[in-house]
């Protein structure tokens, strides 16, 4: 886990850009502490942030060469030991213990289509001195992050946006905060909000000549073209349990997130066994304690961390936390995020770093591959019914509506909600009334296509997986964890698991009423009956109502001086007359807005 950065200087050949580079890696600093480097060759400099996770030594220092080739690299390739070894039988020598050697290797061998054979997470930059090409892959679901301007004469990338903001003023991209003002969405096309950054999508690999310029991108990896074929609630679980294995090989301390609910308690359960088996100490976890009672979930963490005989530790930010530490929680995370439960995450990876561990474990994807939200439900009846199968989906209601948190009156609102463009399109837009009309008109096109997603399970959850949910779960995750100098490590989102996950048949997913079923399976074999069945879900959820009202103050004057907002809304909000969730919003772009100096 690293940050790169790079910049090509297409038409100045002679620029000093060694000092850009170095602005760049200093605005990431602590992505990696342990080491940096740079590397020259013509009309590129590539930089590396080092977090020393596989192969300690000096050995590992990046950017690395090969040859011909050079990469700079961020992310673990889990199964690097296989490829290397399938490598070493093709004739290849290998000088190192690091992954990073094994992405050079595997790239002279089969060039590009080394990406089909990796099992992790990666975003990185490899020159091809020979071809005259700069190549930058990010991984299939976008867990490592990729940001890149290409412009007057130059092409730059790094691992954060503030890198590339030593090279350019910030600028507000306007097409990007009415999505986020009027449906809530960010990270779910190459746009981000500042106007000339873009990022790399997952699952795509970019191509940039150095003789003329031209930049080349193309998929390599999309969920929408795989073959489906059948598979067993067995086969999911083993894939987990593999990927979970995998996810623990590091060379330095590893722990795991432990909200108490069913994703995080399954990884903690299964990574503490195999570190057993393996003869290590007991395996850590840390669990954010809510000041709310009821977003409070540490007695169910309490629970599996006894019976998984974990080191516990607990996070317990408190108001006065959340209002001293809310600025730099935010600056970390670059762009305004959905809400303030993002700083709880935030906690809890301070927390592990203050107990001495380098890479996190976390449960993330187990909802959006297994149908976990009660918003599924919605789509999985109307499955049913399609199938012929009426009386299933009456079944299944009503063992849902005892199983989970699902009721008739939320079940007959959301599905006239999720059902109705309409509809949805009068909520979204009645909840901001301040803008300007004719550009809140411009996010709300996506609504139809958004309604009918939702008939479909399939597009349903490719389109969370790789546009509208996950993409911003895992930058919270990457930023979050990051400021603390941690790995965090998603096994629930290993290419493999992801697949075995979307091949399972709906009524495999969902059974008996309960979401996520092949995992509560799982789950009854390793852990309390009231883990494994349990009807809610929260998640490190902040105790948002306590919070933001305490808070109200300072987010209604963040927004009142806020110029952004000011040119895009016809009036004033009245702050106190809007919903929750919009004050966020509005407040997030204020304060994204001071602590970057963005101009609209």
């Amino acid at each position: 886990m690293c940050g790169i950065a790079g910049i090509v200087a297409l038409d100045h050949p002679g620029w000093e850009y060694e000092p850009s580079v170095t602005a760049m890696l200093a605005a990431m600093a602590h992505r990696g502490p342990d080491d940096e480097g740079m590397l020259v060759s013509g009309p590129a400099a590539l930089g590396h942030k080092r977090l020393s996770i596989i192969d300690l030594s000096d050995a590992g220092r990046q950017p690395m060469r090969h040859g011909h080739l050079i990469v700079t690299y961020n992310g673990e390739v889990y199964n690097y030991l296989e490829i290397r070894k399938e490598l070493e039988g093709l004739g290849h020598r290998f000088e190192t213990a690091t992954d990073t050697e094994v992405i050079l290797h595997a790239w002279a061998h089969w060039g590009e289509a080394c990406l089909e054979r990796f099992t992790g997470m990666w975003a990185f930059a490899l020159l091809d001195e020979q071809e005259g090409v700069l190549f930058c892959a990010r991984d299939p679901f976008g867990i490592k992050p990729f940001y890149y301007l290409h412009e007057d004469g130059r092409f730059a990338f790094a691992s954060e946006i503030k890198a590339l903001l030593t090279l350019i003023p910030p600028r507000a991209d306007e097409d990007s905060l009415l999505d986020y003002l009027v449906l809530g969405l960010t990270d779910h096309s190459e746009r981000t909000f500042f106007r000339e950054i873009r990022q790399l999508l997952p699952g795509r690999i970019l191509s940039l000549r150095l003789w003329d310029g031209s930049l080349r991108g193309r998929s390599y990896y999309d969920l929408a073209c795989l073959p489906r074929r059948e598979r067993s609630s067995v086969e999911f679980q083993e894939s987990l349990q593999r990927s979970v294995i995998l996810h623990l090989r590091s060379d330095v301390p590893v722990g795991t997130c432990l909200s108490g609910g069913l994703d995080s308690s399954v990884v903690a359960a299964l990574a503490a066994a195999a570190n057993r088996e393996n003869g290590n100490d007991r395996f850590s976890a840390v669990t954010a304690r809510s000041e709310a009672t009821e977003t409070d979930e540490t007695p169910y963490a309490k629970r599996v961390a006894e019976h998984a005989g974990l080191d516990w530790h607990v996070a317990a930010p408190i108001y006065a936390d959340f209002a001293a530490h809310l600025d730099r929680c935010l600056h970390i995370q670059e762009e305004p995020v959905g809400g303030p439960s993002v700083f709880l995450q935030y906690w809890v990876m301070k927390t592990a770093r203050e107990a001495g561990l380098k890479v996190m474990l976390d449960g993330q994807g187990g909802d959006e591959t297994l149908l976990g939200y009660e918003r599924y439900y919605i789509a999985f009846f109307l499955h049913l019914l399609k199938r012929g199968r009426p009386a299933s989906a009456v079944r299944e209601f009503a063992l849902a509506v005892r199983h989970s948190r699902m009721s008739l009156g939320w079940f007959l609102a959301s599905s006239a909600y999720f059902a109705s463009a309409a509809l949805r399109r009068g909520v979204m837009l009645g909840r901001v009334p301040f803008l300007r009309e004719e550009l809140a008109e411009r996010p709300a096109r996506a609504i139809p296509e958004m309604t009918a997603e939702y008939f479909n399970l399939e597009k349903m959850q490719a389109s969370e997986l790789q546009v509208r949910q996950l993409p911003h779960l895992l930058r919270y995750e990457d930023r979050n964890s990051m400021a603390f100098s941690i790995e965090a490590r998603v096994p629930f989102i290993e290419k493999a698991c992801v697949e075995a996950a979307l091949d399972l048949d709906p009524e495999d997913k969902i059974r008996n009423g309960y979401t996520k079923y092949p995992l509560r399976l799982l789950a009854a074999r390793i852990l309390p009956a009231e883990i494994a069945w349990r009807r809610d879900k929260i998640g490190f959820e902040a105790p948002e109502e306590l919070w933001l009202e305490r808070h109200r103050e300072v987010m209604e004057r963040e927004v009142r001086g806020s110029a952004i907002l000011k040119g895009i809304c016809r009036r004033d909000p009245e702050f106190r007359t809007l919903k929750r969730e919009i004050r966020w919003r509005l407040y997030n772009v204020a304060v994204w807005e001071r602590l970057f100096g963005v101009a609209a």
